[in-house]
């Protein structure tokens, strides 16, 4: 068991071993308690992840790991001291502080300068910066002087296992301050911004000696869904990635850097040995989350229930399920609308309704990611993936090829993937080709057939708006 995975999630943080076959052999999980100090904030105890880490690292060791390699979860700040010492919560992805700066910066400097309006965004980590600029000078100044580093998670568990401020390319891209075009700083926005430059850590690649803990090389870091698009091995043009969680996340591939709108996100996805894969993103808040809804209101008794509404009828419900906003297109203040129900309707007409209206709202994703680059396949991952009749809607609404491997922890696989490259036992084309990749289930379009038009929800989501 030589191949450790450290993936930190926002709520808790999992080690996961491998064998050289990539087998799973252990799999332990440690809870990380997520904080709401204030209206819109979202942070991670940041001492609590640091003592998890350090548990897991330990654990790793014990159980004769050589090479280990982290992912974490994307678009964070922290502030640490030169000791590792965090000196604030991590400020997560999730987090809405930033709306006060946003809304404070006029909207004719947004109009005529079109990066800032796709970097200055609430949840953005240049943002969280500016926001700690105004709120924790304190930290800043120590910052200018190299006592204090500011930077994502990534960079923060980087520097406990390597002592130096670094981070990866593809967590570093998404912070608004480093292109991941031309691969470096964005001097308008440090300048404008007025951030000052220490706050920049060296950029390196996903697979790099980031340094030793406890007798281990750690050989790779990145981002989640990054390390997902190489566990499903989606490097390639024509590749597609649906990650099924609490969410979901919709990524493809694409054949180079572009500047993408409409609510979707550019990747970085991997940087390595000169080589750098680029993808498009688009995410939807509620999918996993709206199942354990209907789980809480008794309309099933588990998620498990899904596969037995095979061929059942909506009776003509229309459900957007839109239950925590909608990204593409950007509709924040979207909520959950239902049209349609009658005294004849029924508890599995229901259910079916909902879920069918969730792989549409999938699909307006999947339509946006289209006009960037084709899609000939998806690999699915995630709790939700299980469902097979989730997985069936899901390819009768893309109108793609849908395919499940046996291991749905995708991000992990990615990680002891590339900690096989690192190893020097694969090359970069043997993760291009899929050697690591192990489809189980493989499903066509139109095996389950739609009720509900993906024209008729999209014009609905694209006239909700915001309340007054």
């Amino acid at each position: 068991m030589s191949l450790g995975v450290i993936d930190v999630g926002t709520t808790n943080i999992k080690l996961i071993i491998y064998d050289d076959e990539l087998n799973q052999r252990y799999s332990e999980t440690v809870n990380v308690p997520m904080l709401f100090p204030a209206n819109y904030y979202v942070e991670q105890d940041a001492n609590a992840l640091r003592l998890a880490f350090n548990h897991l690292i330990n654990t790793a060791r014990d159980k004769g790991v050589k090479y280990i390699g982290i992912s974490t979860y994307r678009a964070s700040i922290i502030a640490w001291d030169k000791s590792g010492n965090p000196l604030i919560n991590i400020i997560t992805w999730l987090d809405r502080r930033g709306l006060e700066i946003v809304n404070k910066f006029p909207y004719s400097f947004m109009r005529h300068l079109p990066l800032m309006s796709s970097i200055l965004i609430p949840t953005s980590p240049v943002t969280q910066v500016l926001w700690l600029l105004r709120n924790r000078q304190d930290l800043i100044e120590r910052a200018r002087k190299g006592e204090v580093f500011i930077g994502t998670l990534s960079s923060y568990l980087a520097y406990l296992v390597s002592n130096r401020y670094v981070n990866d390319a593809g967590n570093e891209a998404l912070t608004g301050l480093w292109h991941p075009g031309n691969l470096s700083s964005i001097d308008l926005i440090y300048d404008l911004l007025k951030i000052p430059r220490e706050v920049s850590p060296e950029v390196v690649d996903n697979v790099h000696e980031f340094g030793e803990a406890n007798g281990m090389t750690v050989g790779v870091l990145i981002a989640d869904q990054q390390a997902a698009m190489v566990g499903e091995g989606c490097l390639s043009v024509g590749c597609g990635k649906v990650t099924n969680g609490t969410g979901s996340f919709v990524d493809a591939v694409i054949d180079r850097f572009r500047l993408v709108g409409g609510g979707l996100l550019p990747l970085l996805i991997l940087k390595y040995g000169g080589s750098v894969f680029y993808g498009v993103e688009g995410f939807l808040p509620a999918t996993g989350s709206v199942i354990d809804w209907l789980v809480k209101l008794g309309l099933l008794s588990s998620p498990q229930e899904l596969d037995g509404l095979t061929n059942v009828s909506t009776q003509d419900i229309v459900v957007i399920p839109a239950l925590a906003g909608v990204n593409v297109p950007p509709r924040p203040c979207a909520r959950g609308l239902i049209d349609g129900l009658t005294l004849n309707t029924t508890r599995e007409a229901f259910v079916r309704a909902v879920v069918e209206g969730v792989v549409q709202l999938i699909g307006l994703i999947f339509d946006k990611i289209k006009n960037y680059s084709r899609v000939d396949v998806v690999r699915v991952d995630g709790g939700l993936s299980r469902s097979a009749l989730f997985l069936r809607l899901l390819a009768t609404a893309l109108g793609t090829v849908v395919e499940r491997q046996r291991d749905v922890e995708a991000t992990a696989r990615g990680v002891a993937a590339l900690l096989k490259v690192f190893r020097g036992d694969w090359s970069l084309n043997d993760i291009i080709r899929g050697i690591h990749v192990n489809v189980e289930l493989r499903i066509k379009p139109g095996e389950e057939r739609l009720s509900l038009n993906r024209d008729v929800v999209k014009r609905i989501v694209e006239g909700m708006r915001c309340r007054a």
